[in-house]
C-alpha cells in the first residue's frame, strides 16, 4: 500500500511517519510532504540534518529505533499527489492545510500536534504516538 504522510513543514512528523511505515512494512511505499513547503519562508529541498543539530532528540529517538532520516529533504505537497497513493494521512493543522486537502474525503486526519523536540521524553512520546497510529493504519489496510 502506498501512503503519503503530510504535516505542516515536512520537518519531522511526516518524516517520522514515513520512516516508521517503511521500516514496519520493509518497503519504500511511504512518502512524506509538507503543506507549507514551497512558501517564501519555507523553501523546498531543505536537508533535515541542516534543520536539526546533531544532538537533536528527533534524530536520537529515530536512530535508537534503527531509522536514519538525516539526509532526507523537505518536499512540497501538490494536488496531483493525492491520486498517486492508496492512503493519504494529514497531520497539517487547519490554518496550514490547503483547500484541496481539506475538501478531499479520502484524506485521513491525525491529530498529532507540532512540536516535541524539546526533551528526550517529549520526542519519545511523539515517536510512540506516531508509531501507534502507523501500526493501526497498516492493520486497517491488511485486514
Amino acid at each position: 500500500m502506498r501512503v503519503l504522510f503530510i504535516c505542516k513543514a515536512n520537518w519531522y512528523r511526516s518524516q517520522m511517519a514515513e520512516a516508521i511505515y517503511n521500516h514496519l512494512t520493509n518497503s519504500h511505499d511511504a512518502s512524506s510532504v509538507g503543506a507549507r513547503v514551497g512558501e517564501k519562508d519555507e523553501p523546498e529541498g531543505r536537508i533535515l540534518s541542516d534543520l536539526f543539530s546533531d544532538k537533536s532528540f528527533f534524530f536520537n529517538v529515530l536512530e535508537a529505533h534503527g531509522l536514519n532520516v538525516r539526509s532526507n529533504y523537505t518536499k512540497k505537497l501538490l494536488p496531483e499527489m493525492l491520486n498517486q497513493y492508496d492512503a493519504v494521512v494529514s497531520m497539517a493543522e487547519e490554518p496550514y492545510a490547503p483547500d484541496f486537502l481539506k475538501n478531499d474525503a479520502r484524506v485521513i486526519w491525525w491529530d498529532v500536534k507540532d512540536g516535541g523536540d524539546t526533551t528526550l521524553e517529549s520526542m519519545t512520546a511523539k515517536y510512540n504516538e506516531i508509531e501507534t497510529l502507523v501500526r493501526k493504519l497498516i492493520s486497517s489496510y491488511s485486514s
